[in-house]
């Protein structure tokens, strides 16, 4: 594994340099678990001793961006910016509400796509936006955060191509259950944590067994 930049913001293109993060597991964070699980973000992102790395955090730039628009976790993302931590940042083309939309064209099948959309499509009824018809459907999915879209399609396509873990910390159902689909469906080593029971015993565990 090449030497990284002591920062995280080595800046990778995306998607096409993705290969470049071979095998040990990528932690992809959502917006708010910057802002509710500041330690846990640290834990990941501090620098490990040579032989023990146990994964490599991952910010996006539009997870940067969200932060920036609530005012709130920036703080947290310029500490991670010192050469005590390491990472990786991931410039994407979906950083903002337009673009996140768009960004399920880029999975590695269709069908993969279609399977995250029917979850997403199940989770509007729960919440009183009854969206039965394709228009209504695609007007609730673009009340969603961007942030959502754009983390699942890049952690979705970083384990498809790397063959290796994704591993999405969300308290968003909807991300959970599109992880277990995916994993169900297409054998796809992408899985998602609450950041409260978080597990990196478990990821090892996963890593050592592949």
């Amino acid at each position: 594994m090449p030497r990284r930049e002591t920062s995280i913001l080595e800046k990778l293109g995306f998607p096409k340099e993705l290969g470049r993060c071979h095998g040990t597991p990528l932690v992809f964070f959502d917006t708010n678990v910057l802002f509710d699980a500041e330690d846990l973000v640290k834990q990941i992102f501090r620098k490990q001793q040579p032989g023990t790395e146990i994964a490599w955090g991952v910010i996006c730039d539009f997870i940067e961006g969200e932060a920036r628009n609530l005012r709130k976790g920036l703080q947290l993302l310029h500490e991670l910016k010192n050469p005590e931590y390491l990472g990786y940042y991931f410039e994407t083309g979906y950083n903002s509400r337009e673009q996140s939309m768009h960004s399920f064209k880029d999975m590695p099948m269709g069908e993969m796509a279609e399977v995250v959309l029917v979850e997403y499509d199940k989770k509007l009824d729960p919440s009183g936006m009854h969206a039965t018809t394709n228009n209504a459907k695609s007007a609730a999915r673009s009340k969603s955060k961007f942030g959502d879209f754009s983390l699942l399609t890049v952690a979705t396509i970083a384990a498809f191509r790397r063959k290796r873990q994704s591993v999405i910390v969300s308290r968003d159902r909807w991300i959970k259950l599109s992880c277990k689909a995916l994993q169900e469906k297409f054998r796809l080593p992408l899985y998602c944590y609450d950041p409260w029971n978080f597990s990196v015993q478990e990821i090892i565990e996963r890593a050592n067994r592949g």
